[in-house]
């Protein structure tokens, strides 16, 4: 099939007609001046095209499906835009449907790169470009917004130190979809040091190494540490994992003559605080 517009294309330019161009919804458009050709399909209503309604309404009336159609643009095989739009969001959530695919998909493009987009039919490097450009532009928009937000009151009835050590944390870090560990020093001086991440795990757990913990830790010789990771869910709420957690790195602080000063478990927006 592909061949054979190709072949009508190169045969209505020689002929004098004007260049053909590919539209959203479709892999060939329709010549001005001629019925539609083999194997296209008509162009929509205006009204119902994804960048028209975008532009008069705003990108809110669209399908996260037309969203990735106006920014693909054109596609030359399968169905245009929108097919190829289908498609991505198949490589995910094939079987899905509604916010359960839109999540897939999410969970997808949050931790890919360029090559996991390569499977799609039809998506060449300038497309696998695009989508991961417009995800990072969303990431970063993110962080610029949640930069507004303040700690909770409830965070400065804790110490000043606890809070220093919380200003320790990048937004980035906040932001993370995947579960981290990590401490902040607090030296005899009572200088902090800064954020210094031990762990990496997935989106609802991280496993810790009591060992590699403390060997960072003890390599810097600190008076104290507070203790951080992030829910990436957006719940400050401590787990009961959270909680032995504090528990253990407690108990074995006193062995070792360093101390536990706290643990806090941030989110974007907001931040719970573990006593030790």
């Amino acid at each position: 099939m592909g061949t054979d517009l190709m072949s009508w294309k190169k045969g209505f330019k020689d002929r004098g007609g004007a260049e053909l161009f590919l539209h959203p919804f479709c892999s060939v458009k329709q010549d001005m001046k001629s019925n539609h050709p083999p194997n296209t399909l008509p162009n929509p209503p205006l009204g119902e095209r994804p960048r028209e309604r975008c532009l008069e309404t705003g990108a809110a009336c669209l399908s996260l499906r037309e969203c990735l159609a106006v920014i693909l643009g054109t596609s030359p095989v399968h169905g245009g835009a929108l097919g190829l739009a289908t498609r991505i969001l198949h490589l995910a959530g094939a079987g899905l449907s509604g916010i359960d695919q839109e999540r897939a998909f999410f969970n997808l493009i949050e931790s890919c790169v360029g090559t996991d987009l390569q499977p799609v039919v039809g998506l060449g490097p300038a497309g696998q470009a695009k989508i991961l450009a417009v995800f990072e532009l969303a990431k970063r928009y993110t962080l610029h917004r949640y930069s507004y937000f303040k700690v909770k009151d409830s965070s400065f009835s804790q110490s000043r130190l606890s809070v220093r050590a919380l200003e320790k944390v990048p937004l980035s870090f906040r932001v993370e979809p995947k579960e981290w560990l990590g401490f902040v020093p607090v030296y005899r001086t009572g200088a902090l040091g800064g954020l210094c991440i031990v762990e990496r795990g997935a989106r609802t757990h991280v496993q810790v190494d009591p060992v590699e913990l403390f060997a960072r830790i003890l390599a810097l010789r600190p008076f104290g540490f507070f203790l951080f990771h992030n829910h990436p869910s957006g719940n400050p709420d401590p787990s009961s994992e959270d909680l032995d957690l504090t528990d253990k790195v407690g108990n074995i602080t006193q062995e070792l003559g360093v101390h536990l000063l706290g643990h806090w478990v941030v989110t974007p927006q907001t931040e719970f605080f573990l006593s030790p």
